[in-house]
């Protein structure tokens, strides 16, 4: 037996582990959330005292730096030679941030201002560089003291600013031993406790510029990405909400994170190309590292792993910041395993202590999923999540390992339930241990219970990562779908006995009928030249799912929805261009909010699921266009909108302006409508609201409703946005006037993919207004539509380059 594949040797197991009747039921098995059997009934019973015990309201968020919109600080000790911080400020204020300017601490007189001044009248998104490497020992009154420093860092930290610990620590003699001691001295009680991020450089900023290997590029990139994630909407326990931080979408189905086991950071290097095609994250397991107990040795190594990373990243989602996208940045599962709970830290009270400390140290590494022990003491766990949920935009993996004995099925189910954190966790994982192969459901059993338990008592329902130790379990890890540890065929070790490579457990599923082969497509006619089916025909691949995408071009709805196809069990969704947009909307099931609201559909997804004691399917109509428009929209704007003060202009009255009114709705803009044909328009003002004007000219007149009248009537109004959805044919451009006003210019959106420079995209550039190409959007939506169907984070940078290569002007 042991000579044959493992793959092999598992789906012969599976006829011997599970009854015909799971695998006659193929891939039902894993969307039946629903238990109806005696004995799951009597589960339920036994494990409804711990369901009343951990019910917690639906938690909202409460990030204060979410949509952070004030001065950012910086504070630390550059080096002798390398002026670190000095240099990322100006990199900030030359790149992502145009706007911000540096913040002035000296007056004319070279005395320091008034600390309260210096913190009441800064502005965001302006930088503050408190750099303690200008303080000295004279006695002349002009010059910084220590004290001065100190208190201007805590200042500002005490009214809410952002700040991050630039932490320089050379390698070399770049630092004296003077500015050592200075820096130890003031470490501890000055700068970790007032700032929230922590930032660690050790020779980039002084080695020669034209080294490579200093990668001064990627600290300019951490900075960028901490401020990122700082400013990251807020993870919400159960909400299944789309957004770049949805815990079902990060833990979403057939997503991996690897499991890292070596004491050295350095030695992953070679390995890390071909691991980063298959995986969806990386587990920094900080109890197996040698430098385990230094916080500036943890988080460098963290930085030095996401840098060997960002080259072979493919399967990543993206990271909104400033008007950009973060798109090559491998996501970091950060745990502290402790001895109890099948790893080393220890975890005796002085252990327990300081791996309570160690998870502080990751949330001020901006990681993107915290593992927290659900075994230890519960004031402790909950101060660590009250600083997570008000400073940090982390998702929570609340976790317990049962080693070396078994347990019942209720017992498991109250793991599943104490993971859970009291509602606060996003995602639960609990990991069993079993002798005997038959009981290699029970962790997803008790999964699905604890699910069902959630949903009753109107607790967050997250998901649930089900597993069983050692090579007896390894089938637990072929039927979990989120989120599953894995290992690598490229490793010399494993991190645990009975890990699989995500291809072997994909390879599984398949085989078993677990899983499902699914065919989607674009629906509409004429439609050859369209780019879709060959992005998400690469998101598929890049993610290592078996669909596949086509073209269904007909000339009626009707006929496609009475094709094999469409009746097919194959049949997964669609994605829907012209003309079918409305036709389509009679032959589904269930709309969503926004297509209900815009009135079209572009997304179809087919579901088996279980209605009324069978199994049924429901169609979907969605529509994704709206975030092609809005996601980029929302990265320029932000938050600041006036919504007294602030307009969008859509051009055109056709299905897209009814998407670009929704967007425009929702960023807080009033409306704006202009279309040859005014009375369509005006169907766009009974739905959205707004106004119809006849006429884009500044100066008015009796037979037309112009633009500068609308704009005069209130002093100080601004038109923000310009989404034109008209056709590129038409080589239209805007009157001067407008993109002559004072104020900020408009943002120029056209939704035309092609060509890649319209007439309008050429005015926009040439007058210094920012501009989003229709190509951004069609990856946008195409984004939503992947998720949609999947269920799990969209490889945002393979789907971008896609587009890119088919719109790009060659």
């Amino acid at each position: 037996m042991k000579s044959i594949p493992r793959f092999a040797y598992l789906f012969l197991c599976c006829f011997t582990t599970f009854s015909s009747a799971f695998l006659s039921a193929g891939s039902r098995f894993t969307s039946d959330r629903h238990i109806t059997s005696t004995e799951t009934c009597s589960l339920l019973t036994a494990s409804q005292t711990m369901a009343t015990d951990t019910k917690t309201a639906m938690f909202t968020s409460r990030n204060i730096f979410h949509e952070y919109d004030k001065p950012i600080v910086l504070i630390g000790m550059s080096s002798e030679k390398g002026n670190e911080l000095n240099r990322l400020a100006n990199y900030l204020i030359q790149t992502p941030l145009k706007t911000s300017q540096l913040i002035p601490l000296m007056d004319d007189t070279g005395n320091l201002r008034p600390i309260q001044d210096i913190v009441e009248h800064s502005h965001g998104p302006d930088i503050a560089v408190i750099d303690f490497r200008q303080v000295q020992t004279g006695k002349d009154s002009n010059q910084m003291t220590q004290v001065d420093l100190s208190d201007l860092v805590k200042a500002f930290c005490e009214s809410g600013h952002l700040a991050i610990y630039v932490n320089v620590e050379p390698s070399s003699s770049e630092m004296s031993k003077e500015a050592r001691a200075l820096k130890e001295q003031i470490e501890e009680s000055v700068l970790v406790p007032n700032s929230d991020y922590e930032l660690c450089i050790r020779d980039e900023g002084t080695r020669d510029e034209k080294d490579t290997t200093s990668s001064w590029e990627h600290i300019e990139w951490e900075m960028i990405r901490l401020l990122a994630r700082a400013r990251l909407i807020p993870p919400i326990p159960g909400d299944k909400t789309r957004t770049s931080n949805t815990a079902h979408l990060t833990m979403g189905d057939h997503t991996f994170f690897l499991s890292l086991s070596f004491p050295e950071i350095t030695q992953v290097e070679p390995f890390v190309e071909s691991m980063c095609a298959d995986v969806d994250a990386m587990e920094y397991r900080t109890d197996l590292l040698d430098c385990r107990d230094s916080r500036f040795d943890l988080l460098y190594g963290m930085q030095k792993l996401r840098r060997y990373c960002r080259p072979h990243t493919r399967r990543s989602p993206a990271l909104p910041f400033v008007g950009s996208v973060i798109e090559d940045c491998m996501p970091i599962v950060y745990t502290v395993r402790t001895a109890n709970q099948a790893g080393t830290y220890p975890d005796d009270e002085k252990g327990i202590e300081s791996m309570f400390q160690l998870l502080q140290w990751g949330l001020r590494g901006g990681v993107e999923v915290l593992d927290v022990e659900s075994a230890w003491d519960s004031q402790k766990t909950s101060n660590l999540l009250d600083r997570a949920e008000e400073r940090y935009s982390s998702q929570i993996l609340g976790s317990h390992h049962v080693v070396g004995k078994e347990v019942s099925t209720e017992e498991a189910v109250l793991f599943f339930q104490k993971c859970a954190l009291n509602g606060r966790a996003h995602g639960a994982k609990v990991v069993l241990s079993i002798t005997d192969e038959s009981r290699d459901r029970m962790a997803y059993e008790a999964a699905l219970i604890a699910a069902e338990l959630a949903e009753q008592d109107g607790n967050p329902v997250i998901p649930h990562i089900s597993l069983v130790l050692g090579d007896v379990g390894q089938f637990s890890r072929v039927i979990n779908f989120p989120f599953t540890p894995v290992t690598h065929e490229s490793l010399p070790f494993k991190a645990a006995p009975g890990q699989m490579t995500s291809s072997e457990i994909m390879t599984t599923r398949l085989l078993t009928n677990i899983f499902e082969k699914k065919t989607y497509a674009i629906l509409g006619h004429n439609i050859a030249y369209s780019v879709s089916p060959q992005m998400h025909g690469a998101a598929f691949a890049a993610t290592k799912l078996p669909h596949q995408y086509v073209r269904v071009d007909v000339p009626t709805v009707e006929e496609f929805v009475q094709s094999d196809f469409f009746k097919s069990t194959v049949f997964g969704g669609t994605s829907v261009t012209i003309p079918h947009k409305q036709a389509i909307i009679p032959y589904v099931d269930v709309m969503s909010d926004a297509a209900r609201a815009i009135g079209s559909v572009n997304t179809i997804i087919a579901k088996e699921e279980f209605v009324e004691d069978d199994f049924k399917r429901v169609i979907y109509g969605d529509n994704t266009d709206w975030r092609g428009i809005y996601n980029p929209l929302n990265r320029l704007l932000g938050s600041n909108v006036d919504h007294s003060l602030d307009y969008a202009l859509i051009l055109g009255a056709g299905g897209t302006a009814r998407a670009a009114a929704y967007v425009a709705r929702k960023l807080g803009l009033q409306c704006i409508y202009y279309n040859r044909t005014p009375s369509k328009a005006q169907d766009l003002v009974e739905s959205f609201g707004g106004t119809v004007v006849t006429s884009l000219d500044e100066q008015s007149s009796q037979e037309s409703i112009h633009l500068g009248d609308i704009l005069r009537k209130t002093p100080g109004s601004n038109i923000r946005v310009v989404i034109s959805t008209l056709p590129a044919a038409a080589e239209f451009v805007l009157p001067p006037w407008l993109l002559l006003l004072d104020g900020d210019k408009p943002i120029i959106f056209d939704v035309n993919y092609k060509p890649y420079y319209t007439e309008l995209l050429r005015q926009a550039e040439a007058t210094g207004c920012s501009f989003v190409r229709g190509s951004e959007m069609l990856w946008e939506q195409g984004v939503g539509q992947f998720e949609l169907w999947t269920g799990r984070s969209a490889p945002y940078r393979v789907m971008k380059q896609v587009v890119l290569d088919n719109c790009q002007d060659q």
